[in-house]
């Protein structure tokens, strides 16, 4: 058996916790990652120079190093192409092309394509100036609202406006005064929805795709979901309160519609495809389409995964999808994020992390970095999110006090985390 090279792209909780899954594969022989983080340095050769958006060089690094099959973490490169950019190489690259990509990299188009094939999401308008979106404003007295940026926002482009004062500044931060750069050039406003987040992960081959363990999400910054959205402040999988019955309504009302839906529009995806998807007792309904596995969804649904995660692969990349049987452990999984203090908005780097060698020896407890660096041996914090503590338990509870406890013998300067992560 062929043994492979893999470069993974990304440098965050994400694909760290892909980095750990594809390091204890069988069918792996040299694994490397772009650009890396200092967790993700212990178990691959990490190349902090080199730009995600920098294909060329990307692809150069791919050849010296013998790279077969590059998994890519973030949807960025995708959104900008990289699949399309290898097309014709001998590196086969785990992702969806840059026409796939725009479920992710545009809320107006993946709109729009939800009403066209008639799969349930809440009620929206879109808009192309801010005069516009404030007339509509001052039209309205339905409270609250969710206002969205088009393009992508690191998943902080997401506000939901409480009242009409609100919904004016969220207009003018995005479209006018560009909080999200381009990004915010155009929105969408959306009705409010109440119910549970769940985060419904599929691999995906043209018409075929095959179920990754759902989980939930937890979005605000501080507990009780309060505070402006983030990029994941921690997640559980699977969700306890996700009947066979629901999910199975869920599969056939909106799942098994969105694969002949883009089929239809000329489309093969070929990858992760996530739903975002907001849930109450009766029905649900599609928030978002990501193109790649969540972050923190990654971090609790790949230590639940038995199967080899690079055999997986392979036999996707391969059209094999109809052959795959994933494999499950009869397990809970908790995700707690812990962030620099002032995440989402300004915050410090260079604090020093202690604790880290204390988790390392605990039973069922897993530390995945995201924005750490390294030097002389110790850790210090480099990014917003900085760290995921994933417990494992064979119920919900276990999994939750594990990672708390985890979280616990870890200190940094300005420390912030949720205490309610599957509460």
């Amino acid at each position: 058996m062929k043994k492979i090279n893999v470069l993974v792209l990304g440098g965050g909780g994400r694909e760290h916790a892909i980095c750990w899954k594809l390091s204890q594969s069988n069918l792996l022989n040299n694994l490397f990652c772009i650009p890396g983080n200092a967790g993700i340095s212990e178990i691959a050769k990490t190349s902090p120079e080199i730009s995600l958006t920098d294909f060329k060089k990307i692809k150069d690094f791919s050849y010296s190093n013998k790279i077969d099959v590059i998994f890519v973490g973030p949807e960025l490169p995708l959104v900008k192409g990289i699949k399309n950019f290898f097309d014709g190489s001998h590196i086969k690259v785990f992702g969806p092309s840059e026409q796939a990509a725009q479920l992710e990299g545009s809320k107006i188009f993946t709109k729009n394509f939800l009403s066209k094939y008639n799969i349930p999401t809440p009620a929206y308008n879109t808009f192309f100036s801010s005069d516009d979106a404030l007339y509509f404003i001052n039209n309205i007295n339905n409270y609250p609202i969710v206002i969205k940026a088009d393009g992508l926002a690191a998943g902080k482009g997401v506000m939901i406006a409480s009242d009409k004062s609100e919904a004016i500044n969220c207009i003018k931060d995005m479209m006018e005064y560009r909080k999200f750069e381009s990004a915010g050039e155009k929105i969408v406003i959306e009705e409010f929805v109440k119910g549970r987040e769940l985060s419904y992960e599929i691999i995906v081959d043209g018409e075929k795709y095959i179920d990754l363990k759902p989980s939930q999400d937890y979005k605000k910054v501080f507990d009780g979901d309060r505070g402006p959205n983030t990029g994941g402040m921690g997640n559980i999988a699977p969700p306890s309160w996700l009947s066979e019955e629901l999910k199975n309504k869920i599969k056939t009302s909106i799942v098994d519609k969105l694969i002949p839906s883009i089929i239809a529009e000329g489309i093969h995806f070929t990858g992760i495809l996530f739903v975002g998807m907001i849930v109450s007792s009766y029905e649900a309904k599609v928030l978002e389409i990501n193109v790649r596995l969540g972050d923190p969804e990654a971090q609790v649904v790949l230590p639940l995964l038995k199967s080899d995660l690079l055999t997986t692969i392979e036999m996707v990349l391969n059209g094999e999808i109809g052959k795959l049987n994933l494999e499950w452990f009869n397990c809970y999984s908790t995700c707690v994020v812990l962030t620099s203090e002032g995440y989402p908005g300004k915050y410090e780097k260079g604090k020093e992390i202690r604790g880290l060698n204390e988790v390392s020896k605990m039973d069922k407890v897993l530390v995945f970095h995201a924005g750490t660096t390294s030097n002389d041996g110790k850790f210090y914090t480099n990014g917003g999110r900085v760290l995921n503590v994933v417990g494992i338990g064979k119920t919900k509870e276990e999994s939750i006090e594990r990672a708390y406890e985890g979280v616990s013998k870890i200190h940094f300067e300005g420390m912030h985390y949720r205490k309610d992560i599957g509460l």
